[in-house]
This record gives C-alpha cells, structure tokens and sequence, in this order.
C-alpha cells in the first residue's frame, strides 16, 4: 500500500482537530442583544441573547458586552469565572432577580467579577431576593449601578475574606440593606447613592474581622446610616462614614453587639441631618473625629469617643 493516502488521511486528520479546537476556544469578549441568538457565537456580529451563554463562550478573564436595552437574564446568573460584565453607555441593561432567587451568585474561588453600567432590580409579578450574592471569589468591582425594588440586600457578600468596591452607584428602595458585608469581607463605597433602604451593614458571627467604608456618598430616608454589629466573640465589625450627608435616617451611626464581639463606628466630616443621630448599644463604640456636623436630630443614644485629628 502506498503510504501517501496513509499521511493523506492522518493530515486531514490533524486538521479536524486543528479547526475543531479553533472553533470551541473561547473569546476574550463576548456580545450580548435584545435580537440575539444562544446558539450565536457571541460575537459583535452574531450576539448571543443571555448572559449565561456569553459566560460559557467568553475566556476566563474576559469581558461581557451587552450592546442594547434589554433584560439578559432567565434565572439566577452563576458566575463561575472572572469576568468583566459591562453595558454600553446610554444603554438600560438590566439583570432581574426573580423567582425567589438573586439575579447574581458569586460563589467560585479566586474569580474576579466587575459590574459596570448595569440595572438590576426585581420582578414585581415574580420577585426575586438579592441583587448580588458573593460566598466565595477575591475580588468584586460595581461601577455606575443601579439596584433598585429588591426585596433583600442589593449585594449580599459574606463567609470571606473579599475586596469589594462600589463606585458611582445608586440604590433605591430596598427592603434590606444597600451592602451587607459580614464574616470577613473588606468593602468600600464611594460616590454613591443610598435611598430608601435599610443603610449599610458590617456585621460579625464568627471570629474575623468585617470592615465597611462609606465616603463622598448621600444615605437618605433609610433605616440606619452605617450600622456595625457583632454576635461572637472574637468578631470585629467595624464601618466607617467620611465625608458623606446622612438625612432622616433612625440612627446615621449605629454600632452595637449582643454583648460579644467588638462594633466600632468611625465618622469623619459628615453632614447628618434629621433622625437620632447616632446609637451605641452593648460593646460598641462611635468614634468621631470632632468634624461631624448635626442638625435637628434628637433622641441619640450613647456617647460618643472623640479622637484628635492628626
């Protein structure tokens, strides 16, 4: 037998296998449209309709574009890879949570999730609970957001050691609170918008260390401020407000524990107008830098920890 139609075959061979590869590996982005298609590639001319079918077609490390108005999610969206997920400008591109479900879940080691330009609220025929929930990951970036109408917390992040940074963000109309950072994550909010809500939370029930910093933002019409609370001992919560306007909140500054546990509240240069103030319950401490200024609030419990300006 000649060996030519042998080397033929297994040329052809390697080829398949060449232009199969090329046609499963995934893309540094992937398109998402209101006229897409699942079974598209996800590319700026075959967009693809819902996000999970983007995550599934995008490189870990990559970036999601959604490219008009439309909502892009069925369920709770899993994210299972880092990921930059991004509307374009102008556009109202929105995540729902519906179904008694989060529209996000965070939930994988070491990924790095970015959010930019993005609505999401809830479904009001089905509702959902949370916007974003992170149970596992290192780093989460929420950039030019909106959450609004939820029934839970707008992002949930909790049980790890997490970066997770808020920029430019509105929340509005939350049955919970705008961030609620317990057992270990590091979150900072700037910038930023808190309406109608119940504050922002740092909280402690095991043994690690939460800390939670609101500056240069607006909480207004909302349950607390900042609220730092532990249940354990050995839990640390601390939250901090700088330079940022507090009205017609309960309590702007809320620090409290169940009698273990350390709360710590630090404000710097802020406005806080209307409501009572502050509260110091059971193992917790306010610590003010003298630069605070109140106006018509009544009703504060506690006294404060002045600490001098360096």
């Amino acid at each position: 037998m000649s060996m030519k139609p042998v080397l033929m075959r297994a040329s052809l061979l390697v080829l398949a296998t060449l232009f199969s590869l090329g046609c499963s590996a995934q893309s540094f982005r992937a398109y998402l449209a209101s006229y897409g298609n699942d079974a598209n590639p996800c590319t700026v001319t075959a967009p693809c309709r819902l996000l999970p079918a983007a995550l599934n077609a995008v490189a870990d490390g990559g970036e999601v574009w959604m490219l008009d108005s439309a909502n892009y999610n069925g369920g709770t969206v899993n994210i299972t890879k880092s990921v930059s997920i991004l509307a374009v400008p102008g556009q109202v591109a929105s995540l729902v949570a519906f179904a008694g479900g989060p529209a996000i879940n965070i939930a994988t080691v070491g990924v790095n999730v970015a959010l930019r330009n993005i609505v999401i609220p809830d479904n009001v025929t089905n509702p959902g609970t949370y916007g974003v929930v992170m149970t596992n990951g290192t780093l989460l970036s929420v950039e030019d957001c909106l959450f609004a109408n939820l029934t839970r917390a707008a992002i949930y992040v909790h049980d790890i050691s997490a970066i997770v940074t808020v920029k430019n963000t509105v929340f509005r109309h939350l049955a919970e609170y705008a961030v609620h950072a317990e057992n270990g994550p590091e979150v900072t909010i700037a910038g930023s918008q808190i309406l109608y809500t119940q504050g922002v939370l740092s909280a402690g029930s095991v043994a690690s260390t939460t800390s939670v910093t609101v500056s240069d933002s607006t909480i207004a019409n909302s349950t607390e401020g900042v609220y730092a609370y532990t249940s354990i001992a050995g839990a640390i919560a601390r939250a901090t407000l700088a330079r940022s306007t507090v009205t017609n909140t309960a309590y702007a500054l809320d620090a409290e524990t169940a009698s273990v546990g350390a709360a710590i509240v630090y404000a710097a240069n802020n406005t806080i107008v209307g409501g009572r103030g502050w509260y110091i319950g059971p193992g917790g401490s306010v610590i003010t830098y003298g630069d605070n200024h109140f106006a018509d609030t009544s009703g504060a419990f506690g006294t404060m920890t002045p600490t001098p300006t360096q």
